[in-house]
């Protein structure tokens, strides 16, 4: 199968997964609400949430790892041998493992501890509910604990583009998970450790069938004692994931940061609204992302086997479909926030519409840049990188605060986002252009602006609605949002595709339509 082959059908694996999960989310988050009851709800987030930071690592580890593998992968077509390829990439598979089985059993030691001294002495928790919340709390550091074992093997599938596959066991525990939810809601009960229970035995039972296979599939994946104690890679490793902790810790911190801040300020009705806002914008995010996960590790192969121009070719493909996959359903949402969220709330808080604005703008600005932060990342040189942007991140916080010190209402907070994010976008150009030699001149005159004007454009299409229906009913919503898609779609083909993304799309289209077809006869 050919890379761009590969790379369209783990387009098309992800996005269906998203899309899959996205509508059995719609369902099942109301369907545990109605089960488990509103206290017990609250004490599975708040129990569940002494384990967040183990997994915020073990996402981060998996990052680390993930594009070593790819890089070592890119490296193993310019080898030699093919056989000099699989011991590089058996070196590091050795140097994870190492990693990945001493560092959650450490965690585990020092954190299981504190997490049941918390349970029972630190939190408020009703004393008939403390056992129950005691095994939710097990429960979770046992499917941390395998989920960080397992990352040495599941890297290797996203290292080899061998997406798809996963998405298999993606929909299968979702499908599984709806039957489950299905029947908590229909048969009322004690249901807290039992759901934990079933959240755990469906994170671990495909883990489980992934390392089986790993094993079987990928010749690099075979332990060597004399491979494991590898110090310089596993410094390597520990100081890539070291600067991407940086980066995504300035993230966290300006969420939490922001969180604190609102509620400061404004209390908590309006932490309310800016819940919904990151909770709507997190949707238009979703299949974008899936969009970008199917690049980064064809990226990374491409940096690792000194291919800069097919790396940087990618890097801007991505930018440009990422941006525009965010604004196919960012836009529409963006003229019809507020009867979107009349309509799905009923009674939203009063100031999500406006944060609602904000947050997709801040994503909208992101996804701009986002293959020169591929780029980057696949370079390796991450460490000014990561603690420019990362600290830029940071900074939302006094900037936002300054607005609201000198007066200004909510929205500051969210203008103070879009500020920051649209630093860390001209960063990442910066920094790509002196790494990877990307050109910022390219990005400005073949990506942003032909992106701008798009914007624009879809934009005044969708207000085209309101001339005939002023009221936000659910007809203008769905005719606003057919107008942004029929000006959307026309104009990215004429003003942001290239000729040879244009070819590549004429040709995945008629394949498509001749499988449709049939065998001629």
């Amino acid at each position: 199968m050919t890379e761009n082959r590969r790379i369209a059908l783990n387009i098309v694996a992800t996005y269906g997964r998203s899309l899959f999960a996205l509508v059995c989310g719609l369902f099942t988050g109301r369907w545990v609400l109605m089960a488990l009851g509103e206290v017990d709800y609250g004490l599975y987030g708040l129990v569940g949430g002494l384990t967040v930071f183990i997994g915020f690592l073990n996402g981060l580890m998996a990052g680390a790892v993930g594009r070593f593998y790819a890089f070592s992968v890119g490296q193993a077509r310019v080898a030699g041998t093919r056989g000099e390829g699989l011991e590089v990439c058996r070196r590091w598979f050795n140097t994870a493992l190492l990693i990945h089985t001493v560092l959650p059993l450490a965690l585990m030691a020092v954190g299981y501890p504190l997490g049941e001294w918390a349970v029972r002495r630190w939190l408020t928790i009703p004393p008939e509910r403390v056992t129950a919340c005691l095994w939710v709390f097990r429960f979770f550091c046992v499917t941390c604990l395998v989920g960080m074992m397992n990352v040495p093997f599941m890297a290797m599938y996203v290292a080899k583009q061998l997406i798809a596959e996963l998405t298999i066991y993606s929909f299968a525990t979702t499908t599984l998970n709806v039957c489950f939810l299905y029947f908590m809601v229909t048969h009322p009960g004690d249901w807290l450790a039992r759901y934990a229970a079933w959240t755990m035995t469906l994170a671990i039972a495909p883990q489980i069938v992934i390392i089986a296979r790993a094993v079987r599939i990928f010749p690099e994946l075979r332990p060597r004692r004399a491979y494991l104690w590898d110090w310089p890679r596993v410094k390597a490793l520990v100081n890539y994931a070291g600067w991407q902790f940086f980066g995504s810790l300035g993230a966290m911190l300006r969420g939490q940061g922001i969180a604190i801040l609102i509620n400061k300020y404004f209390g908590a009705a309006a932490n309310a609204s800016m819940t919904v806002a990151n909770s709507l914008s997190h949707q238009c995010d979703t299949l974008a992302g899936s969009m970008i996960g199917a690049f980064s590790p064809a990226i990374v192969n491409a940096c690792g086997a000194r291919d800069l121009g097919r790396m940087r070719a990618m890097a801007y493909r991505t930018c440009k479909l990422g941006t525009l996959l965010t604004m196919l359903f960012a836009l529409p949402l963006a003229l019809e926030v507020q009867g979107i969220l009349r309509l799905w709330l009923k009674n939203p808080p009063e100031h999500a519409a406006g944060l609602c604005l904000c947050v997709l703008a801040m994503i909208l600005i992101d996804k701009t840049a986002v293959g020169h932060m591929l780029a980057v990342n696949a370079n390796g040189r991450i460490a000014r990188y990561q603690a420019v942007l990362g600290t830029s991140l940071i900074l939302t916080l006094p900037l936002a605060w300054l607005f609201l010190a000198l007066g200004a209402d909510i929205y500051a907070v969210g203008a103070a986002m879009c500020l920051t994010m649209a630093f860390c976008a001209w960063g990442r150009v910066w920094f790509a252009r002196h790494l990877v030699g990307m050109s910022a001149r390219h990005w400005l005159a073949h990506i942003f602006l032909p992106l701008l004007l798009l914007g624009v454009f879809a934009l005044a299409a969708g207000l085209l609605p309101r001339l005939w229906l002023p009221e936000p009913t659910l007809p203008r919503i769905i005719l606003s949002t057919l107008c942004v898609e029929a000006a959307l779609v026309p104009l990215a083909w004429a003003l942001l595709l290239d000729r040879g993304e244009r070819d590549f799309l004429l040709t995945r289209l008629r394949g498509l339509r001749a499988k449709l077809r049939g065998p001629a006869r």
